[in-house]
């Protein structure tokens, strides 16, 4: 039994530290913002943040998923795209939320085969909140990233 109990506060610590220290004293807006202004500083990368609509308060695990995608997003802008210049946009419809992330990089084949979990990870974040993922990218081109959140799906999953 006391291994077990270990066993459980072990994991327990384990799920805490995954959650965004970023959210438990600031919102989304500012985490997201505080995010993209400690990863590029000291880059040459040129930022832009923009929150549209009335922000509102999300369920918890969709502002450390969306907080979670643009950190995971932001990461490969800097290790791989070799773009200028960053744009993020965070937006609040009467109906949906809207987190849209693109650059200016060297883009890539979203149909490819790629190494690691990123875009799988982002895949699976989404759809467990009910949203859809559209991934824009060819080589030359940048990358577009956006992410579409039915509000009525935060709704209904924090009911369930």
């Amino acid at each position: 039994m006391a291994l077990a109990r270990e066993g459980l506060g072990e994991a327990r610590r384990s799920v805490r530290a995954l959650r965004p220290r970023a959210l438990d004293q600031k919102d989304l807006c500012e985490a997201l913002e505080d995010l993209i202004q400690k990863m590029t500083a000291g880059t040459p990368v040129q930022t832009e943040f923009i929150v549209r609509g009335q922000p509102r308060e999300l369920p918890l695990h969709w502002e450390e998923n969306l907080l979670h995608i643009g950190q995971e997003v932001l990461t490969n802008v800097l290790r791989h795209a070799q773009a200028s210049n960053f744009n993020a946009q965070l937006a609040f419809d009467h109906g949906e939320v809207l987190l849209d992330l693109r650059d200016n990089g060297s883009g890539f084949d979203p149909s490819g085969r790629h190494d690691g979990f990123g875009l799988q990870g982002m895949r699976e974040r989404v759809e467990g909140m009910g949203g859809q993922l559209a991934i824009q990218s060819a080589k030359g081109q940048g990358t577009a990233i956006s992410i579409v959140l039915p509000l009525a799906n935060a709704v209904h999953r924090a009911a369930a």
